[in-house]
């Protein structure tokens, strides 16, 4: 058999690259390349979609190829930019789905429901997601924009809608025609209103107990799994294997235009929500999201706010949003023998063995998303909650709080060593997991001794000896079970899921 070799795709040079992907579109592509030297610039802001495209993608809105797609923005960066369009209208009527129905008291009437519901999902969407240039997209935002008051908040135009009212050209964003997108507007309407009436009707005969769906709607990912199957037999690390498609992207994409607009913000009056306007919300939203997670009286671990606090509109759709999100504050690895086994002969380096979880809110979310974008291989642990409050300039009930942009961008790329330590206390701790969970699987049927026998194959390390391998074993296994118990305690929602 001969041996399947994969490149390192973290240094792996530019031909190699395209040689393995031809199916994806990076940096590191030759028509990337040309495309950066035509319009005569460096800079170059690439997204994921971009990357996992081939180089002959055409949008199916304006019909244009990549080399046309691409265009300089005013800051004088080469933006290579492909977003999914997809119909807000569904999540207008997922929230009418949700609203009212009673919480389940068992996990399989909950899935029960879940399945409901996600079946009359698609009936309120007028169009499938659809991938379309950047320009297509801010099309569709900009006609929103200028019908603002006009049509539904939640609206968004097709993509065979789009096509009809905007000016297209090589290398530019698109002229929008707004009178035209008022005559879609017009004759699309009582079918928009029809659509939102008809998941009223779906939300009642649901909540009645009607149109349940027994089972779980996951379908396994047989070729996700014969792909980890087939390279972890050729000798790849099952980590390696599971973190292909994110290392084929932190290698394909560049981010050098975020935040580089010119345009100087504008401050607008803040908007103070009501107690029932705070209320409301939280009703609508989805009993398994994550805002019902942390406690009443919970505050932000970043900006301090409390939850009316963090209630703001959105510029975009002009309702109310506000979110909770999970983070871990990682503890370092304080105990010798657990460094010596992790590090071997080096064992000064940062290591954690532990986190913490706390909440913080979207907008504290959403600066570690933005600090993300600002360079190369960063991750979303490229700031920590205690950055994101030291970066803070001023908070703000009702509105996104001001903090220091260039500061955060600074510190993202200065997080290396964490990042690294990070991504080793989850490779340690998605490896210690694999062996507890496999041990318990394989006791059902073999005995401990049979078991050892296989497991120890994984004990790779130089620096164990033969002799400490079994012991090692028995450690890496014990390591899992602590794991396990603090998965079962940072479970959200806690349906008593067991991963073994």
């Amino acid at each position: 058999m001969q041996p399947l070799e994969l490149p390192d795709f973290d240094f792996a040079d530019d031909p190699t690259l395209e040689r393995f992907l031809p199916s994806f579109d990076g940096r590191w592509s030759r028509q990337t390349k040309a495309i950066l030297k035509a319009l005569g610039a460096k800079p170059l802001d690439l997204n994921g979609n971009w990357a996992g495209t081939p180089t002959d993608w055409c949008c199916p809105v304006c019909r244009r190829y990549k080399p046309e797609i691409a265009r300089l923005t005013p800051a004088g960066v080469v933006l290579c930019q492909l977003d999914r369009h997809h119909d807000h209208l569904g999540d207008e009527g997922a929230r009418i789905l949700w609203r009212g129905q009673q919480k389940q008291p068992d996990r399989a009437r909950q899935d029960a429901l879940h399945s409901a519901i996600q079946a009359c999902l698609a009936l309120g969407e007028r169009f499938h997601p659809t991938l379309v240039c950047s320009d297509c997209n801010a099309a569709d935002g900009a006609a929103k924009s200028a019908l603002a008051g006009v049509v539904h908040p939640e609206f968004s135009f097709a993509p065979s809608e789009i096509a009809r009212f905007i000016r297209i050209a090589s290398n530019r964003p698109h002229e929008v025609d707004s009178d035209i997108a008022r005559a879609v507007w017009l004759e699309v309407a009582d079918d928009v209103r029809d659509r939102l009436s008809f998941m009223e009707i779906m939300a009642r005969r649901v909540a009645e107990g009607r149109h349940s769906r027994e089972g779980s709607g996951y379908t396994p990912h047989y070729k996700g799994t014969l792909l980890t199957d087939v390279l972890s037999a050729a000798g790849h690390p099952r980590m390696q294997v599971e973190w292909l498609a994110g290392a084929v992207e932190k290698r394909s994409i560049q981010r050098d235009g975020f935040a580089s607009s010119v345009k100087k913000p504008s401050r607008k009056a803040i908007t103070v929500p009501t107690l029932e306007d705070l209320a409301r919300f939280t009703a609508g939203q989805h009993e398994r999201d994550f805002w019902h997670a942390p406690a009443e009286d919970w505050r932000c671990a970043a900006c301090d706010r409390f939850r009316f606090e963090m209630l703001r509109k959105s510029p975009k759709s002009g309702l109310w949003t506000a979110g909770a999100h999970r983070r871990r504050v990682f503890l370092a690895e304080a105990d010798p023998d657990a460094l010596w086994r992790r590090n071997g002969w080096y064992e000064h380096g940062l290591t954690f063995g532990d986190h913490e979880t706390v909440w913080i809110c979207k907008d504290c979310r959403l600066i570690i998303t933005d600090a993300k974008q600002t360079g190369q291989n960063l991750t979303d642990d490229c700031l920590s909650v205690a950055d994101v409050r030291d970066l803070l300039i001023s908070v703000t009930p009702h509105e996104r709080p001001q903090y220091d942009r260039q500061a955060a961008a600074r510190r993202a790329r200065d997080n290396f060593e964490v990042m690294a330590a990070i991504e080793d206390y989850d490779h340690h701790r998605r490896r210690c997991l694999d062996l507890f969970y496999d041990r318990r699987r394989l006791l059902r049927s073999n005995s401990a001794a049979d078991i050892d026998v296989w497991q120890l194959e994984a004990v790779w390390e130089d620096h164990i000896e033969e002799g400490q391998r079994p012991g090692h074993l028995a450690w890496l296994i014990s390591e899992g079970g602590r794991f396990a118990e603090a998965n079962a305690r940072d479970r959200w929602p806690r349906d008593g899921a067991d991963e073994g």
